[in-house]
């Protein structure tokens, strides 16, 4: 049940006063009556009214004069204000109103079903206006304490960057020290004791970097802008190139569109996900490696990469996005498990959904979507130095999701037999 709201009633006749009482007699109003003027202001001082019904013609301070008193103080210039009067039909008279401050006219004798009408329509005016105030109140509260947050991780960025990498130079320094002042005096066993601990200082510090990528990423003001998808990716096979030397690897690229995005952050995505497909397909000889797109017909654009590597067991997925989370041995497969992670706060900053399928040998799909880009076209697709015949893969099994988005089935528009079947 809501609270009742505040309603003032000025008349100069009690006789007045009461018909007004009897027919707004609610629950829902909270009624003040005022004879004069100077009872009205009082009345006005001690609380807040969702409407003022004032008769015009009163002794002393007329009505219209009341009106623009009210008018001219903060607390209550927003009170809206019905004048009742016996005057209507003369112009002149209504136009005084209107100058002095009204937003309704009622004509005596009052009609009760119309007094309910316009009463309720401004009582409930007043309540969603109050309710709004109070959300933009809280909202404005939400935010500060967001800015206060982002603060404390910004100093808790410095901190990791600076006081948490001092020790870690420190190992790797005394490693190489006592490396050289022990010399040929070491054993094959305590060499690669040594060579474990600076590896594990050297996976440290890449945790680091990567952690402090992925907390700037969230706060970073995105720079969105029309992007050529395929130009990207083509970027993203560049920084590949390491990676892809005495491998056989069948790519098979589909001609994809462009889409609204951060071009910097979407050669971020496309280099993550080219990068675990291509680690996860280590083991096979063909690998192989399949990117497309399917337009949703939503004003999105949808996005798969496939493989035919190890794939995960679905039972397991919940892990996939999550940081510093991994499916396989770090002894099989390198990594830091924050790619995806960082993935999926890019896609989700953009307004897109993020997912995955797989099974344990079978491969595994990664699916996003983003908004498309208008006048959409359709340019050469990339080339990488590598193989480009691939058949279309079986699909990997169940979906994962990263953002709560369902699996999107194949349907008109669709590249490359689209990402799911």
């Amino acid at each position: 049940m809501t609270d009742p709201v505040n309603i003032l009633l000025v008349d100069d006749k009690p006789q007045n006063l009461a018909v007004l009482e009897a027919v707004l007699d609610n629950p829902d109003y909270r009624l003040t009556k005022a004879q004069s003027a100077q009872e009205a202001l009082v009345a006005l001082f001690d609380a807040d009214f969702a409407l003022i019904v004032l008769d015009v013609q009163m002794p002393g301070t007329t009505g219209f004069e009341l009106a623009q008193i009210i008018k001219e103080r903060k607390k209550t210039k927003d009170i809206p204000i019905i004048f009742v009067t016996a005057h209507f039909g003369e112009d002149q008279h209504v136009l005084s109103g209107y100058s002095a401050g009204a937003v309704d006219y009622l004509t005596k004798p009052v009609n009760p079903a119309i007094v309910r009408s316009k009463v309720a329509v401004f009582a409930e005016l007043y309540r969603k206006t109050k309710a709004l105030n109070e959300a933009n109140q809280e909202l404005n509260k939400r935010n500060q304490e967001l800015i206060a947050v982002n603060k404390e991780l910004e100093a808790f960025s410095y901190t990791v960057s600076h006081d948490l990498r001092a020790p870690l130079r420190h190992v790797s320094g005394f490693v190489h020290q006592l490396e050289e002042h022990t010399g040929a005096n070491l054993d094959d066993l305590s060499k690669r004791f040594l060579t474990m601990i600076e590896e594990a200082a050297i996976e440290m510090g890449n945790l680091i970097d990567n952690l402090l990528a992925f907390s700037r990423m969230g706060r970073a003001e995105l720079k969105l802008t029309t992007v050529d998808m395929n130009q990207v990716l083509r970027q993203a096979l560049d920084d590949l190139q390491p990676e892809l030397r005495q491998r056989h690897i069948e790519w098979d690229l589909a001609t994809l569109p462009k889409v609204k995005a951060d071009p910097a952050l979407m050669r971020q995505v496309w280099s993550n996900l080219l990068s675990n497909a291509v680690k996860y397909t280590r083991p096979r000889d063909p690998a192989r490696v399949q990117v497309g797109c399917q337009d949703t017909q939503a004003g999105e654009v949808l996005f798969f990469v496939r493989d035919n590597g190890v794939g995960f067991d679905m039972k397991y997925a919940g892990k996939l996005f999550g940081v510093f989370q991994r499916l396989h041995r770090a002894a099989d497969f390198e990594g830091t498990g924050i790619g995806l992670a960082h993935v999926r706060r890019i896609i989700s900053r953009h307004g897109g959904h993020i997912w995955a399928e797989g099974k344990p040998d079978l491969g595994a799909t990664i699916t996003f979507t983003l908004p498309a880009a208008r006048n959409n076209s359709t340019p050469q697709p990339p080339s990488p130095n590598a193989s480009s015949s691939m058949a279309a893969l079986p699909s990997a099994g169940n979906t994962a999701e990263g953002e709560g988005k369902p699996p999107v089935s194949n349907g008109p528009g669709s590249n490359n037999n689209g990402p799911l079947h």
